[in-house]
Formats: structure tokens, sequence, C-alpha cells
């Protein structure tokens, strides 16, 4: 099994040069792919010097920041390892994380999608590395505070971790490895998301074609989160345009259908 790493990165500052130390260092990758979203002049001469020092890394260049989805698809397109490991700029991973991934996916009966298990710096289980479906009523819960009350969200970080790879509704796009065949084959992530929200909506479409999405115990390595120098009202404008367009996509019949634009006009009015 060939491994090619997929990095989308935007002014992702310092955590990149941590990200790409432990990269190199790690054990089971063939290449790394970097899409270049826009990064200052620091960043861009850091990226070119890595790639000069090492054969294997690749930066995709004068696209513009296209986005999270569609900065892993250019990137992807270019990967000529079969198994795409798609990895944030700000995740440090362990030395053995990939071909731990690697075989769990490789055990796992294709087509398959597997995630990692991403801790934050004092070693908590991060929120989003397994959940259930995403479903209006869950993201209720969560949005609205009910979880408080004793009613579950989505997200399942608080659950024990489980002994061997779980079953789940979604991972995150944070770390996780799927067969580069088998992401050509759901088409790679959906463009209409520029950043959140793409991961749960590529979970989805699995889902709904059979396909097995699997949560890895480890940890695997750590998540330093928000370490891009943009501003968090706009993540949060993208974000609630990602959660509507998730919910009128996936809608189930003309009740759920009017729910979901209900939901996704109310997102997209928070989130301005």
């Amino acid at each position: 099994m060939s491994i090619c790493a997929v990095i989308v990165s935007y002014r992702t500052g310092p955590a990149l040069k941590s990200c790409l130390a432990a990269l190199l260092a790690a054990e089971g990758l063939d290449e790394i792919v970097i899409a270049d979203n826009g990064n200052d002049s620091d960043g861009v001469a850091f990226l070119d010097s890595t790639a000069q020092l090492d054969r294997r890394v690749r930066v995709l260049r004068g696209h513009g920041n296209v986005g999270f989805a569609a900065g892993c698809n250019l990137a992807a397109r270019e990967a000529q390892a079969d198994t795409l490991a798609f990895i944030n700029p700000d995740v440090i991973l362990e030395l053995d994380a990939i071909t731990r991934l690697a075989a769990v996916l490789a055990a796992a009966p294709p087509p398959a999608i597997v995630g990692g298990d991403l801790r934050d710096e004092q070693g908590r289980p991060e929120r989003g590395s397994r959940r259930e479906r995403l479903t209006l009523w869950r993201a209720f819960a969560a949005f609205t505070g009910l979880t408080r009350l004793g009613l579950r969200d989505f997200n399942r970080h608080t659950d024990p971790i489980p002994a061997t790879p779980q079953l789940v509704g979604a991972i995150s796009g944070a770390l996780f490895l799927i067969r580069r065949e088998d992401f050509a084959r759901l088409g790679g992530f959906d463009e209409g998301y520029f950043i959140h929200v793409e991961d749960l909506d590529l979970c989805r479409r699995a889902e709904l074609l059979g396909w097995r999405v699997l949560f890895a115990p480890g940890p695997h390595g750590r998540h330093l989160r928000s370490t891009s120098d943009v501003s968090p009202r706009i993540v949060a404008r993208h974000k609630a345009r990602g959660m509507a367009r998730y919910f009128r996509k996936f809608a189930q019949g003309p009740v759920e259908g009017a729910l979901a634009m209900m939901a996704g006009w109310v997102l997209v009015v928070m989130g301005r």
C-alpha cells in the first residue's frame, strides 16, 4: 500500500512547520502533496525549501483560496499513491500513526473510510473524531444546549474509547485514510462547502452507498486547532452555510425538506 498525505494550507502559521516535521519523520508515507491556498511569504519560503529538501513533497500553488474541499480535491488528483491520508496542517502526528491507520484500512472490507483518533493538547479526545450521522434533531440538540439536559448530539467524543475500530456515522476530515479510487468514486469532497461540514457530507454519501465508516482508536496525534490567521466570524459563517447546504442536500421527503430550508435560513442568519 502506497500512501500520499494530502494537506491544504491557508495562512496556517508556525503550526505548519510542526505538522510537516512530524510527517517527514513519519513511517509509511510515500508522498506529501500540499495545496497552498494562500500563505504569507515565510510560509511560502518554508514550503518551497521543504519541497527542495525532500522529493516526496510537492506544493501546488496559483489556484488561490479555493476553500478546503476544493483544495483537497486538487491535491488528491495530483497524488500517485493508491491511498490518500487527509491531514489538517495543524495536526501533529505520532510517528507510527499512518501505518496503524493503514493497517485498519487494509483489514476493512473495501470500500471504507478510516478516521483517526486525535487529541487536544491536554490529551482529551477530539470533539469531531467520531460522530453519529448528523440529523436536524441532533443538530438542534447541540446548538440549543439541550445536551445539558441529557440529550445526546451527534458527537461521541465523551464515550469510552473503543478497544477496536468502531463503525460510526462520521469521522473528522482532520485525519482520515481512504483508497484513492474510492475517493474518486465518491466524486471527492463536495466543493459547494468552502470550509467545514464537507467531511460530514463525504461520510453521509459513503453511508448511503453502504460503505463502512470506521473510527480507529489511537491516539494518533494532536490537533492544535484554529491556527489559521482568519477571523473566527468568517469561519463561523462558512460553517453555518455548510450546515444549511448539508440539511437541504440530504433532506428526505417534503416535510424534512421544508424543515431543512427553515433550519438553513436560521443557520445562515445566525452565522452573519
